[in-house]
């Protein structure tokens, strides 16, 4: 049964909001073999005044159906992996704990049918830094350098979609993108064909050793004479510096020209004041506001020289003039979609306005509205301004206001809190954009909102289907995989070169780029999400299939390899996923059973006690233990085995790989035993186990769903994450899930808050 159809039954069956019974939450208590195995084994630590974990088990089971349905999955899951009663106090046999796994999820899944679905409400939030830089490149075509400008997100629930305030700060620097932009979408007529600018030496920035003298920088030591430039579009660019050399020493004098933090050329000036020499340079240099900076590189300073001429080597820089692009400037399209027609500036803008305002601010926009827009740019112009600068100052505008950079779903004054309302269609389409494309609607999006369309399911459907099959849903992989799977940060995490020196950083990016390409070509190619665990293929280049010691695949481009060696493919033989849950140094099994239990498995340990202590530091008593020796000594300790059972075993199981993710032939111990008494032995083991978990599906959802909402996942979504869950089936695709997640009530509605 498709995931479409058992969501719709189930709704059909159990009742929507509008139609559910009360009553049954006021039911049934916990199952009586649950309550006598909880008061057998349970009770002593978790009850009464001073309760162990803060988790007091007698309020649990006297709230019954009426109680918080995270404190139930909590109980299955300590019960079904064997952590609780921990190794050190007398349990139930194998026979009785079962008796009450079974009871106790029975039921469980029981009242979770019987509960409505949560609306939930998503607070006003703005663009991350990565959907600005899309939606500004959808807009109007041009690719700035957002990073530069603002600071990194915050992550909250594991991504960095879910929002911030506008600070004073923020929007100084949203202003100076807006200007950048501006500049780089709207082409003035004195601007086409070939800019050329002039900076003489008083016009730059100067640091280091020099002193400004005249007609030119002298540089005595090291020292920089740089400014900024907006390149206004990718293209070739030509660089001419003037310059001259006091000489001394064998070499004549040398600047560096540096654009951007790229771009790099050395030119050397064996000239003197008396007739200064002109250098040209031609680069590629992409668009936007770089740094360019021009560096005495070899100073020389020799007073013991005889001769006094050749004591002191002193560098001189006279002019820098930018051309370009040399391909010429012209109205972009942005630009002349914007001003189509006749008339006067300002009918121009307002007539050209009516077409795009609405894409930029997500929703209908008045008459009164443009007006005012218009109003506002001709009161930041000069006076007469011609359209073009009319348009840079409304798109500034635009970009400043909130309607561009918070994404609001406004309630309407009549409605109460905790009233429930549909989202209305361009609310909806935004929803949809960002989760499936991390950009703006488009404007068959926008149409279909506003003809009304898109909160009918079967259109509904349809749209979403239509943006998977889009390129553009490969921000799935990009931004909604690498923050689930924890390796977004990945070219921060190079290893030790001392203890891996025949790595290269550039293996960073190819270890990130297979791990994107794979989870695409699942969502792409409608794969069972199981594969996501038990593919036999990868997505290799020719660098990165040598560092793995897999023979046939070479050059640079990533293909799909078949992986029939013992390594195995899936996301758990991935380099990415392997190097960011070691050390810098080492593998960890305590990290990667850390990620698999948080990632994968959705059942995250609790913090570590106070006092739980950290395993030996180098020349510290114990240090000379094996690494699975110093862990049993861990374990020892009662605060730290329950946890450290389950987290060492599954790590343990994945010791085949080293740090940086390779495979290690010979005798390696990768044995492990869960608390339930389980053994593994190996990678295929593990992913064996974990495939077959609810839990690895549970993550899926709830990790989906939260990045989809742009919020935290709460209590009152675990009906809605259970029935989804329930839906994957062995052969359900990432598209399935995605679809159920579009038709939830927490995508389509929201509560108005309190």
């Amino acid at each position: 049964m498709g995931l479409n159809l058992f969501f719709s039954l189930s709704l059909w069956l159990t009742g929507t909001p509008e139609t559910v019974d009360p009553a049954p939450l006021q039911a049934p208590a916990f199952p009586e073999v649950v309550v006598a195995g909880f008061e057998a084994h349970c009770y002593r630590c978790h009850s009464g005044e001073k309760v162990k974990g803060g988790f007091d088990l007698e309020v649990v089971v006297e709230d019954g159906a009426k109680g918080d349905p995270a404190d139930w999955q909590t109980l299955i899951n300590v019960l079904r992996t064997g952590e609780m009663p921990p190794a050190d106090e007398e349990g139930p046999d194998p026979h009785q704990r079962q008796a009450v796994i079974d009871a106790l999820d029975a039921w469980q899944r029981h009242q979770l049918s019987l509960m409505p679905e949560s609306a939930g409400s998503v607070p006003p939030r703005r663009l991350s830094r990565t959907e600005l830089k899309r939606t500004l490149k959808d807009l109007t075509g041009v690719e700035i350098d957002v990073d530069r400008h603002l600071p990194a997100d915050a992550s909250s629930a594991g991504f960095d979609n879910q929002g911030g305030h506008l600070s004073p700060g923020f929007v100084e620097q949203l202003f100076r993108i807006g200007e950048e932009v501006a500049l780089a979408a709207v082409i003035s007529p004195e601007d086409e064909g070939i800019p050329r600018r002039d900076y003489f030496a008083a016009e730059l920035e100067a640091s280091g050793g020099n002193r400004k003298a005249g007609d030119h920088i002298h540089f005595f030591s090291r020292g920089t004479a740089s400014t900024d430039y907006l390149f206004p579009k990718r293209g070739t660019y030509r660089f001419k510096v003037q310059g001259w050399g006091q000489q001394a020493g064998p070499d004549p004098v040398a600047f560096r020209l540096d654009v951007g933090p790229e771009l790099r050329e050395t030119l050397v000036f064996p000239e003197t004041r008396a007739e200064p020499g002109e250098r040209i340079v031609e680069l590629r240099v992409p668009q936007g506001l770089q740094s360019v900076r021009l560096t005495f590189v070899n100073d020389y300073y020799r007073p013991e020289e005889p001769d006094p001429s050749q004591r002191d080597r002193n560098g001189a820089i006279v002019q820098l003039t930018i051309e370009g692009p040399l391909e010429g400037l012209s109205p972009t399209p942005f630009q002349k979609f914007a001003l189509r027609g006749g008339g006067s500036p300002k009918q121009k803008l307002k007539r050209g306005m009516s077409r795009w305002l609405p894409r930029f601010w997500r929703q209908k926009v008045s008459a009164r509205q443009i007006q005012d827009m218009v109003d506002l740019a001709v009161r930041a112009s000069k006076e007469n301004s011609p359209a073009e600068e009319l348009l840079r100052s409304a798109l500034i505008a635009a970009i400043v206001s909130p309607r561009f950079i918070l994404r609001t779903e406004p309630d309407p004054a009549r409605l109460k809190p905790g009233e429930v309302r549909k989202l209305n269609d361009f609310e909806l389409a935004t929803r949809l954009s960002y989760f499936l494309w991390g950009t703006c609607p488009d404007e068959a999006l926008l149409t279909l909102a506003k003809k009304g369309k898109l909160t009918e399911p079967a259109q509904l459907m349809e749209v979403t289907r239509r943006m998977l099959r889009d390129p553009r849903s490969r921000v799935l992989a990009e931004d909604f995989a690498t923050q689930w799977l924890r390796i977004r940060d990945l070219k921060e995490r190079a290893p030790d070169r001392k203890i891996f020196p025949g790595f290269r950083n550039v293996l960073l990016d190819d270890m990130q780029k297979e791990t994107v390409l794979f989870f695409d070509h699942i969502l792409r190619e409608n794969r069972p999400v199981r594969e996501l665990l038990t593919a036999d293929y990868s997505f290799l280049n020719g660098r990165l299939a040598r560092h793995y010691g897999l023979p046939g695949q070479r050059g640079n481009a990533h293909q799909k390899v078949q992986i029939n060696t013992p390594r195995g493919g899936g996301l758990i033989s991935h380099g990415s996923v392997l190097l960011a849950s070691s050390t810098r140094q080492r593998t960890s099994p305590v990290l990667r059973g850390k990620w698999v239990l948080e990632v994968l498995l959705d059942d995250a340990p609790p913090p570590a006690p106070p006092g739980a202590g950290n395993l030996p530091a180098p020349g510290e008593s114990g240090s000379d233990l094996s690494l699975r020796e110093q862990l049993e000594v861990h374990r020892r300790d009662p605060a730290c085995a329950t946890c450290h059972r389950r987290m060492d075993a599954i790590g343990f199981a994945m010791e085949r790989f080293d740090a940086v993710g390779r495979y290690r032939q010979g005798v390696i111990d990768t044995k492990g035993e869960l608390p339930d008494g389980t053994e593994i032995d190996g990678p295929a083991a593990l992913r064996e186990l974990v495939e077959k978990e609810q839990g690895f599906r549970r993550s899926l959802v709830s990790h989906l769903m939260t990045y989809g909402l742009g919020r935290a996942l709460e209590s009152a979504d675990i009906p809605t994450v259970s029935r989804l869950t329930r839906g994957l089936k062995a052969d359900s695709t990432l598209q399935d899930l995605i679809e159920a997640i579009v038709l939830t009530e927490a995508f389509r509605k929201r509560e108005i808050p309190q």
